[in-house]
């Protein structure tokens, strides 16, 4: 039976098989289902994204040394963090305003190349400048809860507390493909509300999880000379074979196409022998924390070895750095470059067709806390990597950052400059493309927003060229 010819509209069918995968315990392992909806993107432009929970702190990720601040009234970077604070002369100078983290960059043979990726010096002959950073990302009227910050930057809306479906499913949905059986995944234990929505997209511990146990076959479809077929295939293929056979048609239809997804996968990744780039694996196997390590490989890896796959991505957790800030901070800055710098060399073959970005729910209160720490702030900062991608700062230099911007959200906060569902824009029109037309769809309101934005936060950047 040819999932596509179910009497009942295919996003029902899609939603209901949702709830029949939660119903099972099966929900982590939801199958790709494939619709023929509209097609004709970029083909091979594909998109990983990196989500850094906890809010990570982008005046100590990218420190703006510009900004002088306001005697009596703003304080600069050093005045506001007199413990937290890095000295310019320990950081690497970006752009005479801002400077990188130390900890994203080192001498060492295994030590993270972020600063020598961002000039272009890290590898003769690879083109120069394909990292940007992109400082000041936010939203108007910051919520700063972590459930409900990371909810809108996920679902595209902020204010939508309940709204479970993201920006990413949205455009998969508008872009869905027959022929591709499998367009998207997620990296993680449990979905992500970037990814969750009408079209159901895998979730993969990692990628050895995704199959069944040795002693389960998957076995064959019924067919003329088998009408029972073998292993699981035979018994949820009966459903459309042997038509006396009573099968409720969602729980037959949603099994065969969990089957059919994990034949494709044992098929063209399980059964694939995979290394990663020889120049990679060491920046791989210096990444300290090794369920990150094994996210961002397998990301890689369902990069190169899926063709048509779009879009990937992964969790960094641990950014909520409330106390010893200075002790927890530099390990995830200098796993979150090791992954860079590895990815950088691992997609050399496919540079041209990735786009590498991160996003996290805020960033951090400028002014230091008590407990050698920060707490919840207002803007974020995003890395984004690939051979689309303009080089460069944008919103952190002199022209774009005003002294006092520092705190310039209610006297504690680095205020925003770009709202985060452009950055979105950006990527996910000039980058994966949009020819139908569907970016309202993806984000919703969107050219009601933009065209009223008196403060410029719609306004593109041109980071992806």
């Amino acid at each position: 039976m040819n999932l596509t010819s179910n009497p009942f509209d295919r996003r029902r069918f899609l939603r209901a098989s949702a709830l029949t995968f939660g119903a099972l315990g099966l929900g982590s392992i939801s199958p790709f289902l494939r619709s023929a909806l509209a097609g004709g993107v970029s083909p091979g432009k594909k998109l990983l994204f990196i989500f850094l929970r906890g809010g990570m702190d982008s005046v100590g990720t990218v420190m703006p040394y510009g900004d002088a601040g306001i005697p009596g009234t703003a304080p600069t970077y050093l005045e506001a963090r007199p413990r937290l604070g890095i000295q310019p002369g320990d950081a690497y100078d970006l752009n005479g305003f801002c400077s990188l983290n130390p900890a994203m960059q080192g001498a060492g043979a295994t030590d993270p190349k972020l600063h020598e990726i961002f000039s272009g010096s890290f590898v003769p002959g690879r083109p120069a400048r394909n990292l940007a950073v992109l400082h000041r990302v936010g939203y108007e009227n910051q919520n700063r809860s972590h459930f409900s910050s990371q909810q809108f930057w996920e679902n595209g809306t902020p204010g939508a507390t309940q709204l479970e479906e993201g920006v990413f499913n949205r455009y998969i949905g508008a872009y869905l493909d027959e022929s591709k059986p499998m367009q998207a995944a997620t990296v993680n234990g449990n979905q992500m509300v970037l990814m969750k929505g009408d079209v159901l997209i895998p979730v993969l511990r990692s990628i050895s999880d995704y199959a069944l146990p040795a002693n389960v076959r998957l076995g064959t479809l019924p067919d003329a000379g088998n009408p029972l077929g073998s292993g699981l295939k035979g018994a949820y293929g009966q459903a459309g074979f042997n038509r006396a056979i009573q099968y409720d048609p969602l729980t037959y239809g949603t099994g065969k196409a969990l089957l059919e997804s994990l034949q494709f996968f044992q098929d063209n990744v399980l059964s694939v022998p995979y290394t990663p780039a020889p120049d990679a694996q060491p920046f791989y196997a210096a990444i300290s924390n090794a369920g990150f390590r094994q996210s961002v490989q397998d990301c890689a890896r369902l990069l190169r070895q899926i063709e048509d796959i779009q879009i990937v991505g992964c969790n960094q957790d641990g950014y909520d750095t409330h106390g010893s800030q200075n002790q927890r901070l530099p390990p995830l800055h200098r796993d979150l470059a090791l992954a860079f710098t590895a990815l950088y060399l691992d997609l050399a073959d496919i540079w041209n067709d990735v786009c590498i970005v991160t996003m996290s729910e805020f960033g951090r209160t400028t002014i230091e806390n008590g407990n050698i720490g920060t707490d919840h702030g207002q803007a974020a900062l995003a890395f984004v990597m690939g051979g689309t991608v303009a080089g460069g700062v944008y919103d952190g230099d002199a022209a774009s950052w005003p002294n006092g911007t520092l705190v310039g959200a209610g006297g504690r906060y680095l205020l925003e400059a770009h709202d985060y569902r452009a950055m979105y824009h950006e990527v996910l029109t000039k980058h994966l493309g949009d020819p139908g037309g569907q970016i309202e769809t993806v984000l919703p309101g969107y050219g009601a927003l933009a065209a009223n934005d008196p403060r410029g936060l719609f306004t593109s950047r041109g980071f992806i060229v």
